[in-house]
């Protein structure tokens, strides 16, 4: 009787391994199972022009590392998208120098679309439709020519600024941020998680050394 019950403790002993051993290795697996961040198509200013067949206004025109990056999201087509382009052009020999473009196409791409949802999220500025633009830390829901004076205003106050704002870089703060608090959260539940299947496994051990205690008292009192 005492050979037999030895077995089953010895292999409840032996599950209760194998959990923690299951639970350790799906919590190492974890952190390994996240998106990937996509490889998204762009244009700058200048194929953004001939893609709407505007005729570019580019002489003196070239992109540097201290403008700041015009982000627009845009539709194929979009009328209104190419009244902002065609503003944008015009401007150029005034305002060329203070910034470059950054165009996502969203109506035939879907990986541009969903970036566009992040960005309206991140912003906090609705996704009412393209175009969509963001210069520093403003955001234009739209476009007319009403928007011209504040969008002068938004490119040189932006150039301006000694520290300047770049919604793609803190979007991308953002995510390793939350990364990095997810791994750190993974790591805390992992070890609590390991320090609480142990404390079971001993538990039960003891547990186990206890009733086999017993068994050999009431196998010596029947002798």
């Amino acid at each position: 009787m005492k050979k037999n019950y030895l077995e089953v403790l010895n292999l409840s002993s032996l599950i209760m391994t194998i959990l923690v051993l299951i639970i350790v290795f799906c919590f190492f697996m974890m952190p390994f199972v996240v998106k990937a961040s996509g490889n998204y198509k762009t244009m700058d200013l200048k194929a953004s022009l001939k893609d709407e067949g505007i005729e570019p206004n580019l002489d003196n025109y070239k992109e540097t590392d201290d403008q700041i990056t015009i982000y627009l999201f845009s539709g194929k087509g979009c009328g209104v998208c190419r009244n902002f382009l065609t503003f944008l052009n015009s401007i150029v020999p005034e305002y060329g120098k203070y910034f470059k473009l950054v165009s996502y196409e969203t109506w035939n791409d879907a990986q541009n679309k969903e970036l566009l949802n992040k960005v309206a999220l991140f912003t906090g500025v609705p996704n009412e439709g393209v175009p969509y633009i963001v210069i520093g830390d403003e955001v234009f829901g739209g476009y007319y020519s009403g928007y011209d004076e504040d969008i002068k205003k938004a490119i040189t106050t932006e150039y301006n600024k000694k520290v300047k704002y770049d919604i793609m870089e803190e979007m991308s703060k953002d995510e390793k941020d939350n990364k990095e608090t997810s791994s750190s959260n993974i790591g805390w539940n992992l070890l609590f998680n390991i320090l609480g299947s142990g404390a079971v496994i001993l538990y039960v051990h003891f547990s186990n050394k206890k009733i086999l205690a017993r068994l050999e008292k009431l196998e010596l009192k029947r002798k």
